[in-house]
């Protein structure tokens, strides 16, 4: 009796560990995706340094 209960907590600690890293990546992406829909809507100056910072990285590997 008391290995399954230490089985299962065992899961659910992962369960949860692997929640909060779900969690950290969906706001990683929806970050990237607010400031990409920033960048087309309004083009502010200070960004385009960034695009054309990773277009030439993307020149320089390929």
């Amino acid at each position: 009796m008391e290995r399954d209960s230490k089985n299962k907590s065992f899961f659910i600690w992962i369960e949860e560990i692997w929640e909060e890293i779900e969690v950290q990546f969906y706001g990683i992406v929806g970050a990237i995706f607010f400031f990409v829909i920033i960048y087309f809507i309004f083009q502010p100056l200070w960004m385009r340094s960034v695009f054309e910072f990773f277009s030439n990285i993307n020149l320089l590997v390929g």
